[in-house]
């Protein structure tokens, strides 16, 4: 009799990633998959998972009580009209870099040797803070934008993407600090912009107010360091 032929073992099917459930509140982003395993570290809103290399960072949206909340229920609840609603969401934009570049196209043109150096330091600034924010920092962060399971007024366009941090904010702060750097009598109305454009950003209801701020820290530094890299080359 021939013997039994034995069969061959199964390979184990690959693990799937579990997809984001309607109303999860940690994902904004439906095609993002959702952390498979428990965080490797926890530190109060903060979760820091590692599923096969790949680095996620679950930021819990503020609490009812914190302050953060309350700062967003107070600038997103001032008065909105459609004229006012209108100015804001057109200065949001020009904040993402279009009206940085514009202004820094314009200084290089008009503003003599310094004004060249200064105005492309702005431009490069406000687009490296925007690639930086968008393609690099966000994604590896998990942050609810304010719309998503909560009551909010909302204006323009919901963002399909994470909240943290805001990268409107980010990059109006590297331009107005690489455009302090060459002109410091214009740093009061250069940051009086860019935080006018963190606070369009809440006032929108796409971002909480610390998604602003953290944004405007790493504006600051990418700006200071593209100013500081002008200013040597300049120099030589």
């Amino acid at each position: 009799m021939s013997e039994p032929k034995k069969r061959a073992p199964r390979r184990a099917a690959p693990r799937q990633r579990p997809k984001p459930k309607a109303g999860d509140p940690e994902v904004t982003d439906a095609k993002a998959g959702q952390p498979a395993g428990a965080p490797v570290v926890h530190a109060g809103p903060v979760a820091v998972h590692v599923d096969s290399g790949d680095v996620k960072v679950v930021v819990a949206p503020p609490g009812r009580a914190g302050i953060d909340r309350r700062l967003y229920r107070l600038i997103n609840g001032l008065p909105h009209t459609t004229t006012s609603d209108r100015y804001v969401s057109a200065l949001s934009d020009l904040g993402e870099g279009l009206g940085w570049v514009a202004g820094g196209i314009a200084l290089a043109v008009l503003g003599g040797p310094r004004g060249r150096r200064a105005g492309a330091a702005t431009a490069v600034a406000s687009l490296a803070a925007t690639y930086v924010v968008q393609t690099r920092v966000k994604p590896i962060f998990r942050r609810v934008r304010p719309f998503v399971n909560r009551e909010a007024r909302v204006v323009g366009i919901r963002p399909a993407d994470h909240s943290f941090p805001s990268g409107h904010t980010a990059s109006s702060f590297a331009a107005a600090t690489a455009l302090a750097f060459f002109y410091p009598k214009a740093a009061p109305l250069a940051y009086g912009v860019a935080t006018a454009v963190g606070v369009s950003r809440v006032h929108l209801g796409v971002h909480f107010p610390s998604d602003a701020a953290v944004g405007g820290v790493i504006g600051i530094g990418i700006g200071t360091f593209t100013a500081w890299v002008f200013k040597k080359r300049g120099n030589r």
